[in-house]
């Protein structure tokens, strides 16, 4: 079988100028799995990826793509814990490969897992990214403690929407922020926020402040998961000895605010990096913590009847020609949760 891939030999104006062309050979040697690709996550990082506006740059050409799930079909000789015909779901160590319909790539800890039973491909497909980084925050860099007020930015959002989850599974007080009243109502009714908060129609930093007054005297939040990149807003409403958690800049069209340094020390507060894709290179005792937590928190959900499961768009992409509607979607915040591409066709599926 002839395998394809969207291939990225110079740097794009849009994402709208993908085009699929075959798979460049990729190497097999003893250490290596190949996985047949069944369906894909898109992260703003792919968007930014493809013009050359991420802060990791590949070598031109590169095959864009993240994250992706699928099944192995074929397993080098000195490759342990996978076989053939395992669902699988996980990225390279490079962080690219996944816009193509197979992947070959050497399983380094902490970049393959085997699918839990009870998640799809797709599902499989959309957690790669957003529980691991939406953990690092609230877990490692965040402390997040029960009882504590968490605020969520993009609370719709991918990594937004785990966040709730984790944020809950902690025991915490979540306040979500989204825009318009669809987004607000799978915040609160879907993922179980607390609170939340329209930010088309409010000045949210007071809604916060109202909020919090209604739980205790004491003002602020404790924790603030921002992956859209509102700095000098959150200044205004951490509290005490809070956390400003800096996940990414999805809403700062490129800008990148400079945050007022005299209001985190008048409020003892701290700002601080998360970047998973940094960890999995610095910190491999924090990774395997994180996915142990992570697993740990699946099977707890599962236990008690509720499985946790990624909140899923609903737009349909099928085949790599469709992953520059999906990232336009994505870009233009027309969707929420995690988009989704079916790589496969149906009855490649069924086969595997």
């Amino acid at each position: 079988m002839k395998h394809s891939a969207l291939v990225v030999s110079d740097w794009l104006k849009t994402p709208s100028e993908l085009r699929v062309s075959p798979l460049p050979e990729q190497a097999f040697d003893p250490e290596s799995v190949r996985v047949r690709i069944v369906a894909a996550g898109i992260n703003f990082a792919d968007i930014l990826m493809v013009m050359g506006k991420y802060q990791v740059k590949p070598p031109l050409p590169f095959v864009p793509g993240t994250e992706f799930a699928g099944v192995v079909d074929q397993v080098g000789s000195s490759v342990s814990g996978f076989k053939v015909g395992d669902r699988v779901f996980g990225s390279s160590t490079t962080g690219i490969g996944a816009f193509a319909t197979s992947i070959t790539l050497q399983p380094a800890p902490g970049f393959l897992f085997k699918i839990p039973p009870f998640l799809s491909f797709r599902e499989a497909a959309a957690s790669f990214i957003i529980y691991p980084t939406s953990w690092l925050a609230l877990v490692e860099k965040g402390n997040l403690k029960k009882g504590e007020i968490c605020l969520v930015h993009a609370a719709a959002g991918g990594v937004g929407s785990a966040a709730v989850q984790i944020a809950k599974h902690l025991g915490a007080i979540v306040i979500g922020t989204a825009g318009g009243p669809e987004k607000c109502a799978i915040v609160k009714d879907t993922l179980g926020a607390d609170y939340v908060i329209d930010y088309t129609k409010t000045n949210w930093e007071k809604e916060v402040s109202k909020i919090v007054s209604q739980i205790r005297d004491k003002p602020g939040v404790d924790v603030i998961y921002d992956p859209v990149g509102t700095f000098i807003q959150d200044t205004k409403c951490i509290a005490w000895n809070g956390r400003i958690l800096v996940v990414g800049f999805a809403g700062g069209n490129g800008k990148i605010e400079a945050v007022p340094a005299n209001r985190l020390l008048l409020k003892g507060a701290s700002l601080v990096g998360v970047f998973w894709g940094g960890s999995t290179i610095n910190e491999n005792e924090v990774v395997e913590r994180t996915w142990k937590g992570i697993f740990d928190f699946f099977e707890h959900a599962k236990l008690n009847g509720k499985p946790v499961r990624p909140l899923l768009y609903h737009g349909v992409y099928h085949g790599l020609n469709s992953v520059s509607s999906a990232m336009a979607d994505l870009g233009g915040r027309k969707s929420y949760g995690k988009v989704i591409v079916d790589i496969s066709s149906e009855k490649e599926r069924a086969n595997l």
